[in-house]
């Protein structure tokens, strides 16, 4: 009788340890997912690359809070908390900002397994939808990342006042939407030419933060060039 208490009480030591175990693991994730901090946010010369990874996630960021009027913190905690993938984050703001409506509206239906094409025709705004080529051809069923490819290419065009033939020719040579943000941003703040500080990275090896650190923008700094933009912080 001894015995089986004792093999009880065992088992049941191992069953709490276990679940303890289960929700420090479950909380660790949790955090992980949460935490949105980088721990490389100023350029360093022994390490020229280290701060590239927050320079050019912290300037897109701030590239979607300033062109789609949200808070850069509401953006960040949709990705991280919500888990939100990039493409998807951008079409959600699109149609909130055609339709006026609070895109965590959009990104909850979205979640529930309805694809963004059933999403957008069950709109009751279909005359404003109409209006706006880029959601009727997400409407007809355009792939995701396409969609996402297409709205950042139309807010870094209407920002900057870039022509589309000129996005496409960064994308073309390797550049992303974030790399191509960072550049135009430079280059409106310190009268330089988008060319030059491409060919400074792509032939001349040098790190975005390098670049931008050369050009006296330290890499905290470029998303307030971008919230205060057309205008120049002191």
């Amino acid at each position: 009788m001894n015995n089986l208490l004792k093999l009880k009480s065992s088992f049941f030591l191992i069953i709490l340890i276990l679940f303890s175990l289960g929700s420090a693991v479950q909380a660790f994730a949790e955090s992980a997912i949460q935490c949105h901090c980088f721990t490389d946010r100023s350029y360093n010369s022994a390490d020229r690359f280290a701060s590239d990874e927050y320079v050019l996630a912290s300037s897109f960021n701030s590239l979607l809070a300033k062109s789609f009027a949200i808070p850069k913190r509401q953006i960040v905690m949709i990705k991280m908390n919500e888990g939100v993938a990039q493409d998807d984050l951008l079409i959600g703001l699109k149609i909130a900002k055609i339709t006026g409506v609070d895109i965590r509206k959009f990104l909850r239906l979205h979640k529930e397994n309805n694809t963004w094409e059933k999403i957008i025709s069950g709109l009751s705004q279909q005359e404003t939808i109409k209006k706006d080529p880029l959601l009727e051809v997400i409407k007809a069923g355009m792939p995701v990342e396409e969609a996402g490819i297409r709205i950042v290419d139309e807010i870094i065009g209407e920002l900057y006042k870039i022509k589309p033939e000129e996005i496409n020719k960064l994308r073309m040579s390797g550049l992303n939407e974030k790399e191509m943000n960072l550049i135009f941003i430079l280059a409106h703040a310190r009268e330089q030419n988008p060319e030059v500080l491409v060919e400074q990275y792509k032939k001349q090896g040098r790190s975005w933060s390098e670049i931008a650190h050369n050009l006296g923008v330290e890499p905290d700094a470029t998303g307030k060039l971008i919230i205060a933009y057309p205008e120049i912080p002191e």
